[in-house]
């Protein structure tokens, strides 16, 4: 794993509430890491990353400090051009929302991938499957839900 995707995916964790495994665990993290570096100029994205490390290191000394350092140095639309919330959209919807959207609402977001759909958190966060795709199989009604974590 190079150090920018580990950045990427402990920055995505603090953002979307999901630990860096259940990340991980959909696959998606080195596309989703290419589409921010496709959609983001170059100098947003290392300042953005810079940022994002000294926020991460001040908070292995006291994590108390990490959601509000996020809340005002990444989360602003204007910081970074609204990188922090299309990153937050991405993981779980599996779209892409473009900067000037995220501000004007003037695009739409686009897919990244079906299987970036497929993967998206809202249905981990929504305990549930995506429509059409994770189907629990055939009988599962007849079991009892799963403890969710």
């Amino acid at each position: 794993m190079t150090p920018q995707l580990s950045l990427f995916l402990r920055i995505s964790s603090c953002l979307t509430g999901f630990e860096v495994t259940e990340l991980e665990a959909t696959g998606m993290a080195e596309k989703y890491l290419s589409v921010v570096a496709q959609e983001t100029p170059a100098d947003t994205l290392a300042q953005f990353f810079k940022e994002s490390e000294a926020i991460l290191q001040a908070g292995e000394e006291n994590p108390d400090e990490i959601d509000p350092l996020i809340a005002s140095n990444l989360f602003p639309l204007s910081c970074f051009g609204g990188l922090a919330q299309n990153i937050v959209f991405m993981w779980y919807s599996g779209q892409w929302q473009p900067a000037v959207a995220a501000a004007k609402s003037l695009q739409t977001a686009r897919n990244i991938s079906p299987g970036a759909y497929i993967q998206g958190l809202v249905w981990m966060a929504a305990d549930t499957h995506p429509p059409g795709a994770k189907q629990p199989g055939y009988g599962s009604w007849a079991m009892p839900p799963l403890p969710t974590r």
